[in-house]
């Protein structure tokens, strides 16, 4: 029987740093997606070192050793803080183990992650604060209220691995701890209420934070500017090049694109106009016509 296996990328985080005595974030999963495809007859393809990573780790989890064939596409960019990675990964795990009659937990997936690189939890339903270099699922924040968001590019590319492996990063997010820990606060709250202002706060607030870690020149002027034109705040991919701009979901998007593309003179990059998903990983039967129009 063949499955795809959908897993969502990000638009950055909603809040990372340093807190709880652990470095953590808080996820931003949005509807574009990897899709791992497996249970067909015939032969695979070659997949990216890490996806593959994940297949033969999965194998060894689950003490299998026949070949699983599979095929994976995606839809979200890589190099840029939206968790192209783990999205690839997640969806190739358990479209290997749906083909060996198995299907992991969130947890057997983020460990089997966790060990080829920091990882994102977009795989999580709802919204997560993760610990992202032990694997430690903190807390499940809730289900995020609906909301747009206009995602920007600052340029360039951001190699997770190294950008994690940098000596001085613990160090710089516990430098920050405070601001984390009031915009982890502002953010609870407003998942509690479905405040898009509070989640907004929050989200701008540890995007500023970041700022000494990981500086993002267009910052400060698309904060403001977003603002003008009723958006809620700012989310950046704290290791990654995309900053993205939370609009309600009766604002006109494109609109405000527009005015933001005027303002910010070529400064930035448009890339897309992306909501949130809430609904994690999903498994369902699927033939390969089906994948091919993913």
């Amino acid at each position: 029987m063949a499955y795809v296996v959908s897993s969502p990328g990000s638009c950055g985080e909603f809040i990372q740093g340093y807190a709880e005595g652990s470095s953590f974030m808080v996820t931003c999963p949005i509807d574009r997606f990897s899709y791992a495809f497996s249970g067909f007859e015939g032969d695979g393809e070659t997949l990216p070192p890490k996806a593959y990573s994940a297949v033969e780790k999965t194998m060894a989890y689950l003490g299998e050793e026949k070949r699983v064939p599979l095929k994976l596409k995606s839809h979200i960019l890589k190099g840029k803080g939206m968790a192209s990675s783990t999205a690839d990964i997640s969806a190739a795990c358990q479209a290997a183990a749906l083909a060996c009659g198995r299907k992991l937990s969130e947890r057997e997936i983020a460990a089997i992650a966790l060990s080829i690189e920091p990882s994102d939890a977009t795989f999580f339903k709802g919204v997560v604060q993760f610990d992202y270099r032990e694997g430690r699922l903190i807390r499940e924040m809730g289900l995020c209220p609906t909301m747009q968001i206009l995602v920007y590019d600052c340029g360039g590319e951001v190699d997770t691995m190294l950008f994690n492996s940098r000596n001085d990063l613990v160090d710089l997010q516990k430098s920050n701890e405070a601001k984390i820990k009031e915009a982890l606060s502002l953010f609870k709250e407003g998942i509690r209420l479905q405040s898009l202002d509070l989640i907004g706060r929050a989200a701008s607030m540890s995007s500023f934070a970041n700022q000494k870690i990981l500086y993002k020149k267009p910052l400060e002027d698309f904060y403001h500017l977003g603002l003008e034109q009723g958006g809620k705040g700012v989310i950046c991919a704290h290791s990654g090049t995309v900053l993205g701009l939370i609009l309600p979901m009766e604002k006109d998007a494109m609109a405000v694109k527009n005015f933001l593309d005027k303002e910010m003179k070529g400064r930035i990059s448009f890339l897309d106009l992306v909501h949130i998903t809430n609904q994690g990983m999903q498994c369902r039967k699927c033939d390969i016509h089906d994948f091919e129009k993913l």
